[in-house]
């Protein structure tokens, strides 16, 4: 794996077991598929600054860098998800997007979100934390390597793509970290035996001043 031809790696975090199972107390809720905006969690912006400490110390994030989403994703019997091929495109914003280039902008939950620019995308890093052990039958995520160097993918040719680049499941190990680029096409098939695959997905971006403002910054 390497993250700028593959466009994913797999890391160990050095998070301790305690704000590990904060995280699990806090971001989590029994019965939720996906909880979003969570950086105002204690816990979670604990786990976002010293990741980001981790990932800056390994060069793979610049200082300036900033986490602008965090999502907790779980699947269990009562959740039990799939989702196709995409990529993510639309994030976070303080206040409705108007410069040029922040596209689809829309309004969940008192939320706005957007689609940046491309070369704004390109600077984003997710950094999915594993608060469990995730095995072939827990529906790990699935990534298509190197396609995120192939732009801006319309929904109708996602599997097209993927299917000529190939997939690869991505296993890991309680505490760690799936780095990926938000434009690498990835998917999620049901658990074949769910149980608990709670995800902490953070989102960084470079840091660098742009137009528009995030919804957070940590």
């Amino acid at each position: 794996m390497d993250l700028a031809r593959d466009g994913y790696d797999l890391i160990s975090s050095d998070l301790g077991e305690d704000l590990l199972e904060q995280l699990r107390g806090e971001a989590f809720t029994d019965g939720a598929a996906g909880m979003r905006c969570l950086l105002d969690l204690a816990a979670v912006g604990l786990a976002a600054l010293a990741l980001k400490q981790q990932l800056v110390s390994g060069n793979i994030l610049p200082s300036s860098a900033v986490a602008i989403q965090a999502i907790a994703f779980d699947k269990t019997p009562g959740t039990n998800w799939k989702v196709a091929w995409h990529q993510d495109l639309m994030f976070p914003f303080a206040d409705k997007v108007s410069s040029p280039g922040y596209d689809l902008a829309s309004c969940k939950s008192g939320v706005h979100y957007a689609r940046p620019p491309l070369d704004v995308l390109e600077e984003l890093l997710a950094a999915r934390l594993h608060l469990d052990d995730c095995g072939e039958a827990n529906g790990p995520l699935r990534i298509s390597a190197g396609t995120h160097r192939l732009g801006f993918i319309p929904s109708s040719e996602t599997a097209t793509h993927a299917a000529a680049n190939g997939e690869v499941p991505c296993l890991a190990l309680t505490r760690e970290v799936l780095l990926m680029r938000p434009l690498l096409l990835h998917a999620s098939s049901q658990a074949s035996a769910p149980a608990h695959r709670r995800v902490l997905h953070i989102v960084y971006h470079s840091g660098r001043k742009l137009p528009e403002r995030w919804f957070r910054s940590v």
